[in-house]
């Protein structure tokens, strides 16, 4: 294909109306006609400047929520930088953190492709790229985990979830190697992340707060432009002050026009909510970095659970232990399942006023008196799979190992309950779907709350999980912590204990 006198953004429309098709869904195998907030993004990530010819931003980023038509826009960028340029030996990559997901990117471009029998003409398909004979171009996949990809020469490179790439080291490999290129371009396509984690958060903190550029607010849009620097940043995105409930908020930072009747995100608000993934929407759905200081509980979540209901002593119970440093307080806490409900006691232990330690023998007795008063089994043990007398105990090695020790040496079934996401995460979600659907049942202890209000969340691989907001550092939620561990424990299926029956004659 040749470029006509029209350029940039109106020429990538007319290229896309013209020779892409959908490939999935309501639209597939109709033209993809840009919508008019696609329109002004390609018309200034394309804009040509009059005094050289060439385009303004070699490097773009637009950040958008799920379902907003990223992969279909990324795509047909992909195959406009390789055939409707006239750049000679176009070289067009799709890249993304793993190989599996960049190989799914191609794949929709592949797809695109074979819809299209007018780009057919000028295209071969491959299994795993795509071939321009006419101009000697080529597209196919990278990813960020299969090596350094210097020595390449891009003309396009379409940057896939930038939020899952670990390190920049691809994005700066892709930016950095078109110098023979007369107008290369980057273009990165991404929902929100992790703040201050890897590639996005730098690009993120640029968008936002970059110092050479000027910025642009429009109700749920951010624009960042830095001329000289060739830099381009859109990020459709909530506020931290949006209240993340309002569908006026929903609307404004998800611009495509199939979702603007909000029932599928009213669906997923729903069904997040209750689940206890509150910071996955706000992450995939609102396109807000998220973090640490993410709030944990919806306010006034905790109040509600004010409950009469007590611990049943002829029930199990799980147990949460928080040994605190020197200088903190440790909390021990009860978590018992009576049906639905989860019934919650605490017990803190304040440190020495001249020592400043805790004085942990206190906390061993305290333990030993629970195995007392609840004998029944909580779990089985891991070798024998035999009920287990006595509650299980959920500790953390890093601070109550020695101590773990001497219990499980006298029978108390102590359970290692590291602090990673791995465990904490699901942990700390059930104990949010719990809180958050009235299932939690506490006495309204104050020491208590007030660590349940010091706690915030951080979305891992595992789900949210519970942390202490670093701007809060001085304030404790110890307590908190026990409880998500106990809570945990009290999950798990309580092993049946069966009374052995007496053997008996039998009578003729």
């Amino acid at each position: 294909m040749v470029p006509d006198d029209r350029s940039g953004g109106p020429h990538f429309a007319k290229f896309t109306e013209t020779y892409c098709r959908h490939t999935k869904g309501r639209w597939a195998g109709r033209p993809v006609i840009l919508e008019g907030w696609q329109r002004e993004f390609w018309w200034e990530a394309l804009e040509i400047d009059p005094a050289t010819g060439l385009r303004v931003y070699n490097e773009v980023v637009l950040g958008l929520p799920r379902k907003n038509g990223k992969s279909t826009i990324a795509a047909a960028g992909g195959l406009y930088g390789l055939t409707a340029e006239g750049e000679a030996e176009p070289e067009v990559y799709v890249g993304a953190a793993a190989r599996a997901q960049a190989g799914i990117v191609m794949g929709q471009s592949r797809a695109m492709a074979m819809r299209s029998p007018r780009l057919l003409d000028h295209l071969l398909v491959r299994r795993y790229y795509l071939e321009a004979p006419g101009s000697g171009g080529i597209m196919r996949a990278l990813s960020s985990d299969g090596g350094l990809q210097h020595g390449l020469n891009p003309s396009w490179f379409i940057g896939d979830e930038l939020h899952a790439h670990k390190n920049p080291d691809l994005w700066i490999a892709m930016t950095t190697g078109g110098g023979a290129r007369e107008q290369p371009i980057t273009v990165g396509i991404t929902t929100a992340g992790i703040a201050e984690d890897g590639l996005l958060g730098m690009l993120y903190a640029q968008i936002h707060s970059g110092s050479t550029g000027t910025i642009e607010k429009r109700p749920g849009l951010t624009i960042y432009r830095d001329r000289d620097a060739g830099f381009l940043g859109w990020w459709y995105g909530a506020d931290p002050d949006d209240d993340i409930a309002d569908p006026a908020v929903w609307l404004r930072v998800n611009p495509a026009s199939w979702l603007q009747d909000g029932r599928y995100l009213r669906q997923q608000f729903t069904k997040l909510r209750d689940r206890g993934q509150l910071i996955e929407w706000k992450r995939f759905h609102l396109n807000m970095m998220v973090g640490v200081e993410d709030q944990w509980l919806p306010e006034g979540a905790w109040a509600k659970c004010l409950s009469s209901l007590t611990l049943d002593p002829t029930l199990p119970i799980g147990v949460g232990i928080d040994k605190g440093q020197t200088g903190d307080l440790s909390a021990v806490v009860i978590v018992q399942r009576q049906g639905e409900s989860l019934v919650v006691r605490s017990r803190v232990f304040p440190p020495n006023a001249a020592t400043g330690h805790v004085n942990t023998e206190a906390i061993r007795q305290h333990l030993r008196d629970l195995r007392e008063a609840y004998p029944l089994p909580a779990m089985r043990d891991d070798k024998t799979h035999r009920p287990v007398p006595g509650p299980a105990f959920a500790y953390d090695r890093w601070a109550f190992s020695e101590s773990a020790e001497t219990l499980d040496d006298e029978g108390l079934n102590m359970v290692d309950f590291p602090q990673y996401a791995a465990t904490m995460g699901p942990a700390s979600t059930i104990t949010y779907e719990a809180i958050v659907n009235g299932r939690l049942a506490h006495d309204g202890d104050p020491v208590l709350a007030e660590h349940v209000r010091n706690t915030t969340a951080v979305l891992t691989e595992r789900g949210m999980k519970v942390t202490k907001p670093k701007k809060m550092t001085p304030r404790k939620n110890d307590a908190c912590i026990a409880m998500v561990m106990g809570t945990a424990m009290a999950m798990q299926d309580a092993p049946v204990v069966r009374e052995r029956r007496r053997s008996r004659a039998m009578s003729f």
